[in-house]
């Protein structure tokens, strides 16, 4: 990852000026999202080029806790090890966007897999379709009698 400039108004990071759309598209993926904030931002005062500002659109996103971007993977596997199963949802959805880390991913599909099988699955809403009624039982019913 390209060594961010810390000052205002500056490239989010080394060499960004001398980046055309495509190049500054194709390594979005390697930034954290406090590093596409930056680049959001001087994009948008500096270059305004509609193509990178899509991408990033796109590619912003909450983290799945607090401070997510500046856990390591063994960090992240710890977290994974005592995480409900929409926190290992989350988790996995945004690997998959961002960072993409085989180990990371490997231990959600693990970690997954262990607490659907020790989990009671919720049942389904029971589901009644209004046409499985005939048109008599539906006028009853619309006035207020039963069958």
């Amino acid at each position: 990852m390209p060594e961010r400039s810390g000052k205002q108004g500056q490239a989010p990071f080394a060499g960004y000026d001398r980046l055309d759309a495509r190049q500054v598209k194709d390594g979005l993926s390697d930034h954290s999202q406090i590093d596409l904030e930056a680049v959001e931002s001087y994009e948008r005062s500096h270059k305004g080029r509609e193509a990178v500002l899509d991408k990033l659109r796109y590619m912003r996103g909450t983290e799945p806790f607090q401070g997510y971007d500046a856990l390591s993977a063994e960090e992240v596997l710890a977290v994974l090890a005592k995480a409900d199963m929409a926190t290992i949802k989350t988790v996995r959805d945004y690997e998959r966007k961002f960072a993409n880390r085989p180990e990371v991913m490997e231990e959600v599909v693990r970690v997954h897999r262990l607490r659907r099988a020790t989990e009671p699955a919720s049942a389904p809403p029971a589901y009644q379709p209004t046409s499985a009624r005939s048109g008599a039982s539906v006028r009853r019913a619309r006035k207020g009698r039963g069958p």
